[in-house]
């Protein structure tokens, strides 16, 4: 629980971050592309919160169970869940990090 509260009170405030700029973005007078265009950026925000932090646990977890040599079958199991789950992890970042680009460099 050292790590898990801090990791929950940021998802808990980013979520709800983002959920009041979505709301603000759904009711803001514009054309329908822009607020498409916004909540598509909120959205990437969002999941760059999420991914970044799931990416931190899943390597936390795999230091651990490298470093470990009690791990046994139980590990042996668990890293052949994790490491597709960081594969997954770093390419929700990366596809994050891409729309925010994007809609960055289309606004310009």
């Amino acid at each position: 629980m050292f790590y898990g509260i801090p990791i929950l009170a940021s998802l808990d405030i980013g979520t709800a971050a983002c959920a009041w700029a979505l709301r603000r973005i759904a009711l803001r007078p514009g054309s329908d592309q822009q607020r498409h265009d916004r909540s598509w950026a909120i959205t990437a925000a969002w999941g760059m919160l999420v991914s970044n932090q799931l990416l931190l646990v899943v390597l936390m977890m795999a230091v651990v169970l490298t470093r470990s040599t009690c791990a046994g079958t139980l590990g042996t199991v668990t890293a052949s869940a994790i490491y597709p789950l960081g594969l997954l992890a770093l390419s929700t970042l990366a596809w994050s990090l891409f729309t925010i680009v994007v809609a960055r460099a289309a606004r310009r």
